[in-house]
């Protein structure tokens, strides 16, 4: 496929503000793919050049893409960067430069898909001596034969970000769309779905069985990718062998499997109430971490699969040599161990861990425990079927003896009061709290529900929990913060139920000025002029960003609000959080965020012990 159409589809995309009207042309354009690219363009869709746990980028900064643009379109690398000042946006500035060359090449040809990622793959992979000039003479090669529109995205594929507001709920969605008539080839699926109709009206009757016939398909597709987090082979083996050919995917080592989350319960009777008898871990503060073994091959990756193995040499040795299995894939928690001391440090310090430079040096300043908690893969079979009971028990086996890797500290009661005691003993230990666990219960990869329940320490006067928000814009700095270009977030939950981000809390207190500086480099880098496509905002903030990163947030409490349009009912409020205040960043896609449906039970469970609280001060009057 030319590249031109490519990015006529992209801009589309760009300029749409209906997340339904994205999916369709989205779907429209992979339809009319053939296999050998649709990887490639969904590779691109998500900002990267493979499947991300690759980790494969270009390794253009901005200094060398101004270069790039001027050398293309003749134009002095000054009057590329003023322009870059004033726009905010190197895609927009190769545009339209772009689209007024100074000088023409003699070398200039037809740009295809394959063509244009061929280059930027070369350019990832070139290194050594003479490597930057390289990479922009390749870079430059494919300006040079780019209209604006095309030199818009060739342009904004090294920064990672295309601006297109497309995430993973997205693309597939758009592949239910391309196979849905596929996958009713099935009588027995068409009659599973026409047994759960619930209208009586013919015509309301149709469109009812084919948005849960999309749906339906979804949940298989996105099944697939749970375990097997590679969206551009899933489409090219969809594009090869249609639905029967994502029968034959399955889990591998090198290949991470979507982490399964937790759900939270603000008390021990609660948790109780709901599991019964169950398996209470300690919760620890620090990395959670996957852990592949193939043989002698060893792989780490980071709970948004990033492959952070060359980062962790210390357990990547302990892994080797405790791990008695060939293959296997199990998860654990990481954290930075005092020797001295024999006690674990805060998060702040285990983070000093994630580095590119200077990795012996920390690895023997701040060496890692790593708490194994549970088990995906072992020896060619899958375990996350089995009970947790079962995983747990076929984890200790698979764990030798060493000091590094040892098995997370647990209980098993069904009592409220040992529950407590044993989440306050942990607390007291520096810990965050305490994981309870379903103990028939599978691994439910990328999904959130009841099976594991967390309770982490609260603060008198607060929400008992943090929540994780994905920031969706920033305020300008005034007063003393104009010198950071930022003064406070505009933030968002997770609506799981129709992949759209819901506006909840400005956010101005708890940064630094060193935050306060790094927030405003990452998310200047993610800005654009208008509110991105799956963003639900009626706040508007001066800068509008992607989602794409998460921070921990803590407030006082939740409130009604008519601000915001997290919960948004018929009578126009939704929810906000009352003093929020920032703690850090978290290690999360902004799919992982809080959701909505947990806001709302946090505001209900609020006003329960709003309302104990009052009783019981009532009491203590009469």
């Amino acid at each position: 496929m030319e590249f031109s159409e490519v990015c006529r589809y992209f801009d589309r995309i760009e300029k749409v503000s209906s997340r339904l009207e994205m999916t369709g042309i989205l779907a429209e354009m992979l339809s009319k793919t053939d296999s050998r690219e649709i990887g490639q363009i969904i590779y691109l869709s998500q900002g990267t050049l493979g499947p991300k746990h690759l980790g494969i980028e270009a390794g253009i900064g901005e200094g060398l893409l101004v270069q790039g643009i001027a050398k293309a379109t003749g134009y002095p690398e000054d009057e590329v960067e003023k322009l870059y000042k004033e726009i905010g946006d190197l895609g927009l500035v190769a545009e339209k430069l772009g689209a007024k060359k100074r000088q023409s090449s003699l070398f200039a040809e037809k740009l295809t898909i394959g063509k244009v990622f061929s280059n930027f793959t070369k350019i990832a992979e070139t290194e050594g001596k003479g490597s930057q000039d390289s990479k922009l003479k390749m870079f430059a090669e494919l300006l040079n034969s780019a209209s604006g529109t095309e030199a818009k995205f060739i342009s904004r594929v090294p920064l990672g970000n295309l601006r297109l507001g497309i995430g993973d709920p997205t693309i597939m969605d758009a592949l239910a769309l391309n196979y849905v008539e596929e996958f009713l080839l099935v009588k027995k699926t068409r009659g599973e779905i026409d047994a759960v109709l619930k209208e009586k009206n013919e015509e309301k009757r149709k469109e009812e069985f084919g948005r849960r016939a999309r749906q339906k398909l979804r949940e298989f597709i996105e099944s697939k990718y749970n375990i097997f987090s590679d969206l551009g082979e899933i489409a090219e083996i969809l594009k090869k062998k249609g639905l029967k050919g994502l029968d034959e995917l399955s889990m591998q080592p090198g290949t991470p499997i979507r982490p399964t989350l937790a759900e939270r319960l603000p008390s021990a009777e609660e948790i109780i109430e709901k599991l019964g008898m169950c398996a209470v871990e300690q919760k620890y503060d620090g990395f959670r971490l996957q852990c592949h073994k193939d043989g002698n091959r060893i792989i780490i990756f980071s709970r948004q699969s990033e492959d952070m193995t060359p980062m962790f040499p210390d357990l990547v040795e302990a892994i080797r040599k405790q791990v008695k299995a060939k293959r296997i894939i199990f998860e654990g928690e990481a954290l930075a161990y005092n020797e001295e001391t024999q006690q674990y440090f805060p998060f702040q310090v285990t983070i000093q861990r994630k580095r590119k430079y200077g990795i012996k040096e920390k690895a023997e300043e701040f060496p890692l425990r790593l708490f194994a908690f549970d088990i995906m893969f072992l020896e060619g079979k899958d375990t996350m079927p089995l009970p947790f009971s079962k995983r747990r028990e076929t984890l200790a086996k698979a764990i030798g003896k060493g000091e590094t890797i040892t098995l997370t500290k647990s209980i098993e009661t069904n009592d409220p009061k040992k529950l407590e005691e044993f989440f306050l003993a942990s607390v007291e230990n520096g810990l965050e709290g305490i994981i309870a666990k379903d103990l028939n219960a599978p691994y439910t990869a990328g999904a959130r529900k009841f099976a594991w329940i967390k309770l982490k320490r609260s603060y008198k006067g607060e929400l008992s929990d943090s929540v994780d928000l994905a920031v969706i814009g920033y305020f300008k700095g005034r007063g003393k913060r104009t010198q950071f270009g930022l003064g406070g977030l505009l933030t968002a939950v997770y609506d799981d139920e129709s992949d759209m981000f819901r506006s909840v809390a400005k956010i101005g207190t708890g940064m630094s000025e060193e935050m306060l500086s790094e927030l405003e480099s990452k998310l200047s880098r993610l800005s654009q002029k208008g509110r991105p496509a799956r963003v639900d905002s009626e706040t508007e903030p001066d800068i509008w960003v992607k989602p794409f990163y998460v921070i921990e947030v803590r407030a006082d409490e939740i409130t009604k609000s008519p601000m915001h349009t997290c919960g948004k009912g018929k009578d126009g409020t939704g929810f906000a959080l009352r003093f929020p205040r920032m703690i850090k960043f978290r290690e999360k896609k902004p799919e992982e965020s809080t959701t909505v449906k947990e806001i709302i039970a946090m505001f209900e469970k609020q006003g329960r012990v709003q309302l104990q609280e009052a009783e019981t001060a009532q009491e203590k009057t009469q």
